[in-house]
Order: C-alpha cells, then sequence, then structure tokens
C-alpha cells in the first residue's frame, strides 16, 4: 500500500458514487464493444444509431439530452459515423442547429449489429440474474432522476 494515500482517499475510492458508476460502466462498455466489434461499432456508436432509429432525426442538442452525454463527445462520436456514412446531417427548420438522421447504411448496420448486441445483453442479464436487473432498472432510474436534478441546479 502506497504510504501517501490517505484511509479516507483509500475509502473514497471504494464508496465513491461517481467512482463505482464509472468504473461498472467502463466494464460494461468493454463487454459491449467486443460484442459490437464485428459489427464495426462500439457501445456509444451503436446507441446512437439505436437512438436515431427510434426518435427519427434530431438535433444534436436533443440527442445528446436523449443519450446523457455532452456534446462535445457526442459530435466526436457522430463525425465518425458520418463518415462511415451510417447518419447524415439533414435540413433543419433552424440552420443554426445541426440535426442528424440515420442513414440506409445505418439502419443495415444497426440491424447487423442488433443480434450482437442481443447475445452481449442476454450474457450479462444470465450473469446479474433478470429480477435482479429490473430491480436495478428502477433504482437506476431513482438515481438519474436525483443526478438529473441535481445537475440542473448546477446550470
Amino acid at each position: 500500500m502506497n504510504s501517501h494515500i490517505s484511509d479516507d482517499a483509500l475509502q473514497a475510492r471504494g464508496i465513491c458514487v461517481c467512482n463505482r458508476f464509472r468504473r461498472a460502466a467502463r466494464l460494461t462498455s468493454k463487454v459491449f464493444d467486443r460484442a459490437l466489434k464485428p459489427a464495426g461499432l462500439r457501445t456509444s456508436q451503436f446507441t446512437a444509431l439505436v437512438t436515431l432509429d427510434y426518435d427519427g432525426p434530431v438535433a444534436i442538442g436533443e440527442l445528446a439530452d436523449l443519450m446523457a452525454t455532452d456534446g462535445t463527445t457526442l459530435t466526436r462520436n457522430l463525425e465518425v459515423l458520418v463518415r462511415r456514412g451510417l447518419i447524415e446531417d439533414v435540413a433543419a427548420d433552424d440552420a443554426r442547429v445541426r440535426v442528424v438522421a440515420i442513414t440506409g447504411l445505418g439502419k443495415k448496420t444497426y440491424g447487423a449489429a442488433l443480434p450482437l448486441w442481443r447475445e452481449a445483453q442476454n450474457q450479462v442479464l444470465e450473469a446479474i440474474g433478470s429480477k435482479r436487473w429490473t430491480e436495478m432498472t428502477f433504482e437506476l432510474d431513482r438515481i438519474e432522476d436525483a443526478c438529473a436534478k441535481q445537475a440542473q441546479n448546477l446550470d
């Protein structure tokens, strides 16, 4: 053990809400990234395609809200999808707003990735337990709501 690290720091490392969620999210993303690799997608890109397929053409700001991510990270991920022809910019009522939509190739790629995602989803659910996951989703909703309120208070 490093003698320069305080007991408080070690305790915070293990119980910090943010650290634990980020760690769990990174490890979960690794599982899904590995599963989606044959389709040439990362989890964040797959999620963008799913969201665009479901919600239709969306302004970048709205897409960032739907995905609970910041605009800079989202824009970086979207540029890869634009270069690959999986999404495209579409005309918007307001020229100051960037709107993106999934393309035909994007739908085809998403369709090919879906069974890979489903297999990873099933493996993780099997490891967690479907009943436990259902309970966890209710808790995650509560956490998201609480954190969203906190984030709004900071804006």
